[in-house]
């Protein structure tokens, strides 16, 4: 803090009162002067200290880990994009979405047990003999075909079948991909994986349950039929990575679309 002096004139001998007056005057404002002075350095360090005496770190609100809510402009946006990566058959993807590792055909779905095999049409069973054999042929070459399909990182605890709250925003921008009017005709079939630790029994088991679980979600959250996701565990047969089989990138939800 600094210090002000304040050294008196010298009188005269003989000083009249109007001197003597005048000095005290001058006094008088000299010191009012260095009172407010001193006033207003010590209202600076008080303001200072209760500023600071205020900042309580544990008054303060600890940092949200999950990310800012988005717009609901962007998150149409986000879903748009996410829409062009499921109808372009991960072609067109961007963000955690992207073109699926391993590619399964409508063929390899019903081999597997994933789903029926869908009865001969009546037309191709009425045909002749030739037209038939014709259609079964181009029938088999479109099963044949990789189907449409893109891997997509849903998180879930740790030997849990349900979703992190944190995945719920991803989930929802999913669901509001999947209503869109380009994949009216499309059911969606849900293969989930897992990585290499553990079982394969277990993992199998722990991959269905998570698919079922995600097929809820997004049906819940789409307002779409339940009856238009199809839902199986592939556990850790189809790994993203065989080279790191315990690499996060193996735990994902494959979404393949299928015709109704």
């Amino acid at each position: 803090m600094a210090t002000i002096t304040v050294k008196p004139e010298a009188r005269s001998r003989g000083g009249c009162r109007h001197a003597g007056g005048m000095h005290r005057f001058q006094l008088a404002t000299l010191a009012g002067g260095a009172a407010l002075l001193l006033l207003a350095t010590a209202g600076g360090a008080v303001a200072q200290g209760l500023s600071l005496d205020s900042f309580d770190l544990d008054s303060v609100a600890p940092s949200d880990p999950r990310p800012p809510a988005q717009s609901p402009e962007a998150g149409a946006s986000s879903a748009s994009r996410l829409s062009d990566c499921l109808v372009s058959g991960g072609a067109d993807c961007a963000g955690s979405a992207q073109k699926s590792a391993k590619s399964f055909s409508l063929d390899d779905l019903q081999n597997l047990g994933v789903i029926e095999e869908a009865p001969e049409p009546v037309a191709a069973a009425a045909a002749s003999p030739a037209e038939r054999q014709e259609a079964r042929a181009a029938i088999a070459v479109e099963e044949a075909r990789p189907l449409p399909s893109i891997d997509i990182e849903v998180l879930f605890a740790y030997d849990d079948d349900q979703p992190l709250a944190s995945e719920y925003g991803k989930i929802t921008e999913l669901a509001t991909a999947l209503s869109d009017p380009r994949l009216a005709d499309k059911r969606f079939v849900l293969l989930g994986h897992t990585d290499a630790a553990g079982g394969d029994a277990y993992n199998l088991a722990l991959s269905q349950r998570r698919s079922e679980a995600l097929a809820e979600a997004l049906s819940q959250a789409s307002g779409l039929p339940r009856s238009r996701f199809v839902a199986s565990g592939r556990g850790e047969r189809d790994l993203k990575n065989p080279y790191a089989p315990e690499a996060g990138e193996n735990r994902r939800v494959q979404i393949l679309l299928v015709g109704r």
